[in-house]
């Protein structure tokens, strides 16, 4: 296990994005209310605007049969999404079946003296189920997607810096074009989805370490310890992926020598 502490705040991370989605039943009157929920979260988010998304199915066919498909998708109605953004480039979305707040910028989810991702869904989730009024969560998950470096096309130095779950002792990186390998495992208090990505250049590339949480049927007044939960079962599973020289590298500002 790497010399690290759960919450530390890194100068180099490799978190490229981060979301947290709530679901719910179908909520018919989210419309009525949205304009309320705006003034409350106005001064994080003063960006807004309306989208309209139809869910497109792509079928191979006739040109006849395609035609067809036309017709009927262009009689269908279209699903609304309210999109509010901060100064920060943070995204809150909302629709009537689903809640997200997502980010590419890295902050972390729960630091003292710092804004907090978690501070950020917080001050969002809970206006919104006061206004909802939803007694039950569908699903609650927070996935992060970290770009990890291969610094360069060696097993050996790659099972250095990772306890990956590839299959490094089967196919060599030195001979590999790309390599990808999911788990999705029950775990104590959640399900949790770890997968594993190579992007690779000649000289060495990228280990994409994607990792989803999530659970179900939440009452709506455990949405934020749930959330917890979930992140501590994603940072475990960071923890027990990286090894010390990846630590040291987050350790190090950007632009600074490895």
């Amino acid at each position: 296990m790497p010399e690290q502490n759960a919450h530390e705040v890194f100068p180099n991370p490799v978190v490229k994005s981060v979301a947290f989605e709530v679901r719910f039943p179908n909520l018919f009157f989210i419309e009525t209310r949205i304009g309320e929920f705006q003034v409350q979260i106005m001064k994080e988010f003063p960006q807004s605007e309306l989208l309209h998304r139809r869910n497109i199915m792509l079928l191979a066919g006739s040109a006849d049969n395609l035609q067809e498909l036309a017709k009927q998708q262009a009689g269908e109605t279209t699903d609304k999404v309210w999109v509010f953004k901060s100064n920060a480039g943070t995204k809150l979305e909302i629709s009537s079946k689903n809640f997200v707040v997502s980010s590419e910028q890295h902050f972390s989810y729960k630091h003292e003296g710092e804004k907090s991702f978690r501070s950020v869904i917080k001050g969002a989730i809970e206006p919104f189920i006061r206004m909802v009024a939803i007694p039950l969560a569908l699903r609650i998950g927070l996935r992060y997607v970290n770009e990890c470096p291969i610094f360069d096309r060696n097993t050996k130095r790659f099972n250095e810096c990772y306890n990956s779950i590839l299959p490094m002792s089967r196919f060599k990186l030195e001979r590999v074009a790309n390599m990808d390998c999911a788990v999705v495992a029950n775990m104590e208090h959640c399900q949790f989805r770890h997968l594993e990505s190579m992007r690779l250049t000649p000289e060495g590339g990228q280990l994409v370490l994607d990792l989803d949480a999530w659970t179900e049927n939440v009452p709506s007044e455990n949405v934020m310890a749930s959330t917890d939960v979930l992140y501590e079962t994603i940072s475990a599973g960071f923890r027990n992926t990286v090894k010390q020289p990846i630590i040291d590298y987050m350790r190090t500002p950007r632009g600074a020598k490895q």
